[in-house]
């Protein structure tokens, strides 16, 4: 096969996530053989890509919004495994001329061993951390709270699992992710990592940006689902201890009903705006002085990536995917003490570390000029590397190299 030759890949997701983004990619570049989704094929046009390349298997969509209405979030963590195989093994219907098989975790096993049965390379895309340690940070974290956590059905993890075996590699977005898999005992051969990308269109600086916090008061600002699992907790403790006058922490996102008593007890700085559209979170991105992500465990989360983009300065912990961010460009760590790392564009703290949070507010806060540079190495950082054009290069590349070695002769 020459360097430029079109390959036939085929994309296997039960949901939407970034696969359409890279089915876009692939299929602006002539390689995009098939997506297979659940989302009618209305939907997916708003990406670009083409009805007759798009399998629409609409049932599990409608099934998991009925399931919510009825019974959220508990009830679709009982019947998930159903939901999952029923979708699964329809979509292995689908996959005649594929040559390379890229499928979404839990939603991919029967597709995985066609693929097997006809020596077809397949990536298996693992967005959050190997189910397994997924499993046992999100139990200890919600233990901590004095919470039950709805964990994942078991025959989903022992399908996962599953996958894991059947799959020639397994695409992940972050370090975090990678390491989760190491832990485990995965090959590190069969581990391929790219970070996600960004609409660079829509996500980028103010034109005239907010006076430095040193002047007018420190604006924090959050993005996400206001959960357990992002931190929530250690990032409103992180605030109150940084003890700033003037300072004020915007959360953008929905609520989850364990933390309704918390948040409601938050002060008057502390505004929680609720669910907003994506073309509103540039405003208020651009009316922030910092971007702060405290999760406890997620691959990689894309409002990070728009923070960046949109000049705000990163502090998170290890895992949110967001030091792959901050060591783009081959940017290296200052040790600050108590598990600190500065970086140009921001910080990385430790989970369930308050205190860390509240250093890096405090220095952004008071030290003359410190916002202004991490901002412009914020900017910095959004350029090429951080499209979905980028991102589906990298994928590209990996996809010729597994077929590449797929098509190499064995020892006679």
């Amino acid at each position: 096969m020459s360097q430029k030759a079109p390959m036939r890949i085929t994309l296997v997701v039960g949901g939407r996530w970034h696969a359409f983004d890279l089915a876009r990619e692939l299929h602006h570049h002539g390689h995009l053989h098939r997506l297979i989704t659940n989302y009618p094929r209305w939907f997916v046009r708003r990406w670009g890509i083409p009805p007759e390349r798009v399998v629409s298997l609409p049932f599990t969509f409608a099934v998991v919004r009925a399931i919510y209405r009825v019974g959220g979030e508990s009830l679709m963590m009982r019947l998930q495994w159903w939901v999952h195989r029923w979708f699964a093994n329809r979509a292995a219907k689908h996959l005649q001329g594929s040559q390379v098989i890229h499928g979404w975790s839990q939603w991919s096993e029967p597709s995985l061993n066609w693929a097997v049965a006809r020596q077809v390379p397949t990536v298996l895309e693992r967005s959050s951390s190997h189910i397994l340690e997924q499993s046992r940070l999100l139990r200890e974290e919600h233990r901590r709270f004095g919470l039950t956590w709805s964990e994942t059905h078991p025959r989903i993890e022992a399908m996962e699992l599953r996958e894991y075996d059947l799959t020639t590699a397994v695409a992940v977005p972050s370090l975090f992710v990678e390491r989760s898999f190491l832990a485990r005992g995965f090959p590190a051969t069969k581990i391929f990592r790219n970070a996600f990308g960004v609409d660079l269109s829509n996500f980028k600086p103010a034109e005239t940006p907010p006076a430095p916090p040193t002047q007018n008061g420190l604006h924090v600002i959050y993005a996400g689902t206001l959960s357990v699992r992002k931190g929530i907790a250690d990032l409103l403790a992180g605030f109150s201890a940084a003890d700033l006058v003037d300072a004020r922490l915007t959360l953008l996102g929905g609520e989850t009903p364990e933390l309704a008593k918390l948040l409601d007890q938050q002060p008057t700085t502390v505004k929680r705006l609720g669910h907003l559209p994506q073309a509103e979170l540039v405003q208020h991105y651009s009316q922030a002085h910092c971007f702060v992500m405290a999760s406890i465990e997620e691959g990689m989360a894309y409002v990070q990536i728009q923070g960046l983009a949109s000049g705000l300065p990163l502090i998170c912990t290890p895992n949110t995917g967001g030091e792959d961010l901050l060591r783009l460009a081959g940017a290296t760590a200052i040790d600050n003490g108590n598990g600190i790392l500065e970086f140009p564009a921001g910080w990385m703290v430790p989970i369930h570390a308050p205190h860390a949070i509240a250093h890096c507010l405090r220095r952004l806060a008071k030290e003359p000029g410190l916002w202004e540079t991490k901002r412009q190495a914020a900017l910095a950082l959004a350029g090429s590397s951080l499209s979905w054009s980028a991102y589906g290069q990298r994928a590209i590349e990996h996809y010729r190299r597994l077929l590449a070695d797929a098509q190499r002769p064995g020892p006679a």
